[in-house]
């Protein structure tokens, strides 16, 4: 870039579809050190710009793709992208991530990022071809999928354009609406997808030609190749390398981790058919990395024969293989993966189709609803050919699928029967496939997350397997069943988490805080001591808080369902176990400066320096 960033383009695409007018505006330098870049910078904008009271469909809310000041350059795990808005989901913060070639793409078109606000009178796409930026109809592209949208992109342009893209769930305002970008990679959660759509914004295209320049190239070199030793020799990575994130889903089962049936019981011996093993062994052809990874978590799937014979691209991750496998008592991993591809056609996230599916099996096995309500359609536990249905109904809003797309809190509002009891969210985001009955600290991690229940956003189970973060003070080993202590250790790797997702980078590079402010610096130029950038990351997590706390969020929302409070598993690695949830809150409020309704305090803030405000139209 010739304006002087390094890392960093400084530039921000503003486009107003309302308006149809697109404008360049410069990055603040302030924002950049205090905010780093993704999430952060994200959060920044929404917080100043959106009215906490707004409809999250209405134009004035702003849909922010964000990249962070790694990105582009020859850091490892650094191909990601975040997608921010108020929620249609959770009616409070949302955010959504993804990997792939179209954040590294848009940094080399010259831009940071991208802000979305209005409505377009009619579909639209966003073409971007460095620093030439166009709206175009995308009328004809209305109602494909995302991965047929993005051949018909392809095929117009070029390969050397890269999409993302929303389809007919995005379109239909399906609340948990994803966006999908490189044949399958998703920025799922929170409905950023549904955003997308009420904006009539089908795609945004990218294809760029300049360089991101960092401040000391010989040394960020040298300090990367002494690192990837480091990265490649952590356990998970080379589980993840070896048999892809599904490897994982055979320990998660002993730790009684992977919810089965509807998060009800502990052990099921289909586990073995739908693990990391079991698709290496069946449909699994190769092995798919993000641009700049040495990890290559992804698997490339083909089916050959059989009823799902035309399903070939990007194979199941394990909140996939969980979510529309053990969860549902299906052990077919073949339908597990055409399931995978409907989704990601229809642009759903998967972990909330999936609990939305295992919710209305559990009520309709209870007698609360009956084919009456389901239009005729029998919902059985493990049958195939009922989930492939009920994701075609959801992203066509089809039917029973109309309710389900509303996600489970809304679902049960609409249903009522008392069938809110069973309806497995945090602040209306569905559960991951973790189950806090085996990791505590994940159930607080759960409470607490700014965007709902997110496994992401700490990933504190790391800690209570064993890891220990000595850059952060976290220098014990602690058990997964202990309450006492968690509150500390959640909300440190909260914060952390928060940079991770501002640099941006992968949460699977495994290297240290202190070497993640070292790389930084040596791409930025920017001088970031440890103790700064663990303070940016607290600021960040704050700043979200306080937007959510502007959106009516309380302590009272961060619960978690009763089944993990009141239900032991009946068996399995986690048997007997329930989450004592109130005594490690107790200590997170404490611990995180904030009173006793859950909002920061006015000294917390002003440590921070963050200034509360009342939003201004």
């Amino acid at each position: 870039m010739t304006n002087g960033w390094r890392g960093y383009t400084g530039r921000i695409l503003r486009v107003d579809l309302s308006e149809g007018t697109i404008r360049t505006e410069e990055l603040d330098e302030d924002d950049a050190f205090r905010f780093i870049g993704g999430s952060g910078l994200a959060a920044k904008i929404i917080y100043d710009e959106v009215d906490p009271s707004i409809d999250p469909f209405s134009p004035e809310n702003r849909l922010v793709f964000m990249t962070g000041p790694l990105e582009g350059t020859i850091v490892p795990c650094s191909c990601r992208y975040v997608v921010a808005a108020k929620s249609p989901l959770t009616e409070a913060w949302g955010e959504a991530h993804a990997s792939g070639f179209w954040g590294p793409e848009l940094k080399a078109a010259g831009y940071d990022g991208v802000v979305v606000e209005g409505k377009a009178s009619s579909p639209t796409y966003i073409k971007i071809t460095d620093g030439d930026v166009e709206l175009l109809d995308a009328s004809g592209l209305w109602g494909l999928g995302c991965l047929d949208t993005e051949r018909a992109l392809k095929a117009d342009y070029g390969g050397r354009f890269r999409v993302v893209c929303i389809g007919p769930a995005g379109e239909r305002l399906v609340r948990y609406a994803s966006i999908i970008g490189d044949g399958g990679r998703t920025a799922g959660r929170c409905g950023m997808g549904a955003v997308m759509g009420s904006k009539n914004l089908k795609a945004i295209i990218v294809k760029g030609s300049s360089r991101v320049q960092v401040a000391d190239p010989k040394r960020l070199r040298s300090m990367i190749r002494r690192l990837y030793p480091v990265i490649m020799s952590f356990p998970t990575t080379q589980i993840h390398s070896a048999y892809g994130t599904n490897g994982e889903m055979g320990p998660f089962y002993e730790y009684g981790d992977v919810p089965i049936k509807h998060f009800t019981i502990g052990v099921w011996e289909g586990i073995s058919k739908i693990d990391g093993d079991a698709m290496a062994e069946s449909i699994v052809k190769g092995q798919r990395a993000c641009p700049g990874c040495p990890i290559g978590c992804t698997r490339y799937i083909k089916i050959e024969s059989g009823p799902y014979a035309s399903v070939e691209g990007k194979g199941p991750e394990y909140e996939t293989a969980a979510s529309l496998g053990s969860l549902l008592l299906n052990d077919d991993i073949e339908s597990i993966a055409k399931a995978n591809e409907l989704c990601n056609q229809y642009g759903l996230d998967t972990i909330s189709t999936g609990v939305s599916i295992a919710f209305a099996m559990e009520l309709y096995e209870r007698g609360i609803i009956t084919k009456a309500d389901t239009g005729g359609l029998e919902l059985e536990w493990g049958e195939p050919a009922t989930i492939l249905r009920l994701i075609e109904m959801i992203g066509r809003r089809e039917g029973f699928g109309d309710t389900l797309a509303e996600g489970v809190r809304r679902a049960s509002e609409i249903i009522g029967r008392g069938s809110r009891r069973y309806a497995m969210h945090v602040k209306g985001l569905e559960m991951p496939m973790h189950d806090p009955r085996a990791f505590k600290g994940m159930g607080l991690q759960y409470a607490t997350s700014n965007r709902g229940a997110c496994h992401m956003q700490g990933f504190v189970l790391r800690i209570e397997q064993g890891e220990r973060m000595v850059d952060l003070k976290i220098y014990e080993r602690v058990d997964r069943f202990e309450t006492r202590g968690k509150g500390r250790i959640v909300a440190i790797m909260q914060d952390w988490h928060e940079i991770l997702d501002s640099m941006i980078l992968c949460k699977f590079l495994s290297v240290s805080p202190g070497h993640v402010a070292s790389l930084y610096t040596l791409v930025t130029g920017i001088t970031l001591r440890l103790p700064e950038m663990l303070e940016a990351g607290e600021r960040i997590y704050n700043l979200k808080r306080l937007f959510n706390v502007r959106c009516g969020i309380t302590r009272r929302d961060d619960a978690l369902p009763e089944r993990f409070l009141k239900e032991p598993l009946p068996d399995g690695g986690a048997e007997g176990q329930t989450v004592n949830l109130e005594e490690m809150l107790k200590e997170y409020y404490e611990y995180r400066g904030w009173d006793e309704n859950g909002a920061p305090t006015i000294e917390t803030l002003r440590r921070l320096g963050i200034t509360e405000k009342t939003h201004q139209s």
